[in-house]
């Protein structure tokens, strides 16, 4: 799995922890890429592949979603549910040529496309997800600026109340240009 799946995003080390919003949904879509692979068969991928491949995986996710949130407003709901994605993943999935795809009189939980979902999921192993997956967002152990009354001083005006953070060290912000 190591050799299929470089854990490098953007020539730097691929730590979940340390990642910004996008680069995080980028490396688990690139997991599950790769193991994706890995279960058909392959062993080995170029990283441009696989980044290929994560690639089209997010944007049929984002199209997915869309298609799903168009769904629920047309119903006059600004929150989608089961019926908006399958309809989403009929409609996406039409060109194939799916049984049932997008047709209004079908209920839609007889479509073809939950019916195909259900045969797939009945007829393959489950794979598990091939490293823990941090909960996003990420949280970091954030550091807190003292207040005042925690430094031990005084506000510099009595407009300023005492639990407020204290200002940071003149030094810090005198040397710095001033931008007109």
């Amino acid at each position: 799995m190591n050799e299929l799946l470089g854990m490098r995003v953007n020539g730097q080390e691929a730590l979940p922890g340390r990642l910004g919003a996008d680069d995080f949904g980028r490396a688990v879509s690139k997991v599950a890429v790769a193991q994706m692979c890995e279960s058909v068969g392959f062993q080995k991928s170029k990283e441009s592949a696989l980044d290929a491949l994560a690639d089209i995986t997010i944007r049929y996710l984002c199209d997915l979603g869309k298609m799903a949130n168009f769904y629920a407003y047309l119903t006059g709901r600004t929150e989608c549910n089961v019926f908006d994605m399958i309809r989403a993943l009929e409609v996406l999935e039409a060109s194939q040529g799916f049984p049932k795809a997008a047709n209004v009189s079908c209920c839609l939980a007889r479509s073809g496309m939950v019916k195909e979902i259900a045969d797939y999921v009945d007829s393959t192993e489950e794979i598990p997800f091939a490293q823990p997956v941090a909960q996003f967002p990420v949280i970091k152990n954030q550091i807190l600026i003292p207040s005042f009354v925690q430094m031990g001083e005084n506000p510099p005006g009595q407009h300023i109340p005492t639990w407020l953070p204290a200002f940071l060290d003149p030094h810090t912000y005198n040397s710095l240009p001033i931008v007109e």
